[in-house]
């Protein structure tokens, strides 16, 4: 099981790294970027993975009820990985999104065997196929104005967001 090891290793460098949303000039690691980051070192290991799409609300999440009232997407959407395991010849959903630091209840982190699904970040209102998430990606990095127009109704909130997830952390 040494491909397993590996694997586990990979996913925990990428989930251990916090979550934050970027705001202005921040550097981004929220569920997009930690999907990608580990979908490239999962390659190198001769995984192959797949980017899915999913809506949730951020208010299944035991945010202060002051954050929550403040602007945003409702609901989001969430990405996270299928990974194929030649083991198993499935595939496997992985999930790197939340930081091990984060101590809350609500918010599930991840724990994974290599193998089998991880718990996801999120409980998914809908999912999409793995071909309309890839629409869905393709579409959203495409669409500057989309994006920013995007950004500016959330960013209070995703600073709120990023300020109260590190009032969570435990000290390293």
């Amino acid at each position: 099981m040494k491909q397993a090891t590996e694997r586990i290793r990979l996913f925990k460098t990428v989930r251990d790294i916090p979550y934050r949303i970027a705001v202005g000039s921040e550097q981004d690691y929220c569920c997009s970027t930690k999907a990608a980051m580990l979908d490239k070192l999962l390659q190198t290991t001769g995984l192959r993975s797949r980017h899915i799409v999913c809506y949730f609300r951020w208010e299944d999440f035991d945010i202060p009820k002051d954050i929550i009232a403040l602007p945003h997407e409702d609901p989001e959407t969430h990405e996270y990985l299928e990974v194929w395991i030649p083991e198993k010849t499935a595939w496997a959903k992985v999930d790197a999104t939340w930081d091990s630091r984060i101590r809350n209840m609500k918010i599930p982190i991840a724990e994974w065997d290599g193998l089998s699904d991880t718990k996801l970040a999120v409980s998914p209102l809908k999912t999409l196929s793995p071909e309309n998430s890839t629409k869905f990606i393709d579409n959203e990095t495409q669409d500057r104005d989309a994006y920013e127009a995007y950004m500016e109704k959330n960013r209070e909130f995703f600073v709120a967001l990023n300020g109260w997830l590190d009032s969570m952390r435990r000290p390293l």
